[in-house]
């Protein structure tokens, strides 16, 4: 027995199907129990001669202090001739909003799920959830509550981000129940707040090149993530979440372990020169991200909303999604003849002629064919920018100089 010290209890650990009990000295009859997966504050007390449990809450949604603060407080009304146990639920201590998203994320997320997808998980739990929810006692939240989030992301035009939303917070709340944190999850009889839908959406040639130009304009930060997209074809979060280690610029490779692709398979993309033109021209704001969030080092870029709408008011361009312009760049490469399976290559997919055993022993067999391919998608997009530029978006023409050799030294 001692005093009871939040390192302690981190540290406290039981067998499978055992359990660990530690008291402290400092609140009579407070105590930590522990087994293989959850960690609980227990209070000891005698009421007419008899010796009785009560479970004050789990760490660390209920903290040290907490606990302390709470048991103090049974003890009081026990000296008072009250049964602490009469009425339960005067003794329960909030479960905020805070503390369940940080226990779900890491005794869930973390454990369950792929490193990237837990990460994806927690972004959207803090950013559409936590923020308004910040604080509040995690079973005060109600189905009008959730409602009120959706819709409110619908409205702000983004239906997918609420779909996926919505699929995080469901999965924490059914989690909770679990726990034993909440009885009912408020998730429950919602349907998706928006209908999923395939999109087909293909920017035009002109559409293309007012968005590269636009991405100019956006700035030496987050200009470049739109340009690897066109450049690349590869996802969103793939380019948002891009490191310095990923990228070799002697190699002009850009290679992404297993846990950064959807689909879970190691993948190298060739780097055009404009990709490593657009790379190398980034401020080195953080050692590990090249995008990191605004003001933190341990997250990246997550401002689409606000990176799309500017995107929008300088090209023009609207009804697009930035992940349109990966299904605009193989639809573009196939257009200007380059071949199914080649397309498949750079977007990494495993369905088609690279599915199964042949996708497996030819993951790196066309590396020459992909590069080859990329170099004629970049010549495309600079002589699309070349003529709109030049002639107007209404009036697309070929010019007679190379615009490879314009435009890949600025990048």
């Amino acid at each position: 027995m001692g005093q009871l010290t939040d390192l302690h209890i981190r540290k406290l650990q039981a067998a499978s199907g055992k359990r660990v009990e530690i008291w402290d000295d400092r609140v009579p009859g407070l105590g930590v129990r522990a087994s293989s997966e959850t960690k609980a504050f227990v209070l000891l007390y005698r009421l007419n001669g008899k010796s009785k449990r009560m479970t004050l809450g789990r760490y660390p949604v209920l903290s040290l202090s907490e606990a302390r603060e709470l048991a103090t407080t049974t003890l009081n009304k026990l000296a008072h001739g009250e049964d602490p146990q009469s009425d339960k639920d005067d003794c329960k201590l909030v479960y905020r909003v805070d503390e369940v998203v940080e226990e779900f994320v890491r005794m869930h997320c973390n454990r369950v799920n792929r490193a990237k997808t837990a990460r994806e998980t927690e972004r959207l739990l803090r950013m559409h959830f936590l923020r308004p929810w910040s604080g509040r006692d995690i079973r005060s939240i109600k189905k009008p509550d959730v409602l009120a989030i959706l819709d409110a992301i619908v409205e702000d035009g983004s239906p997918s981000t609420a779909n996926h939303a919505f699929a995080a917070g469901r999965k924490m709340f059914n989690w909770s129940v679990g726990r034993g944190l909440v009885e009912v999850s408020p998730c429950t009889g919602i349907p998706n707040p928006a209908q999923i839908r395939s999109r087909s959406r293909v920017l035009t040639d002109a559409e293309l090149a007012a968005v590269w130009r636009a991405a100019d304009a956006v700035g030496p930060v987050y200009g470049p993530i739109i340009k690897l997209l066109i450049l690349t074809a590869q996802r969103r979060t793939e380019v948002t979440e891009l490191r310095w280690t990923e990228i070799d610029l002697e190699q002009a490779l850009w290679s992404l372990a297993e846990d950064r692709t959807k689909n879970g398979r190691s993948h190298t993309v060739p780097l055009t020169p404009s990709a490593c033109n657009v790379i190398a021209s980034i401020p080195r704001l953080n050692e590990m991200l090249v995008f990191p969030a605004r003001g933190r080092d341990d997250a990246t870029f997550s401002g689409f909303s606000k990176l799309k709408r500017r995107i929008d008011e300088l090209s023009g361009v609207t009804g697009w999604t930035l992940h349109d312009l990966r299904r605009t760049a193989a639809t573009g490469m196939a257009r200007i003849g380059v071949a199914p399976h080649v397309v498949e290559r750079i977007l990494n997919h495993t369905s088609g002629s690279l599915g199964g055993v042949a996708g497996i022993y030819n993951r790196f067999k066309y590396l020459p064919e992909m590069r080859a391919a990329l170099l004629l998608w970049e010549r495309h997009i600079l002589t699309l920018a070349v003529s709109e530029q030049h002639f107007g978006a209404r009036q697309i023409k070929t010019v007679d100089k190379d615009p490879v050799a314009d435009l890949t030294s600025s990048g």
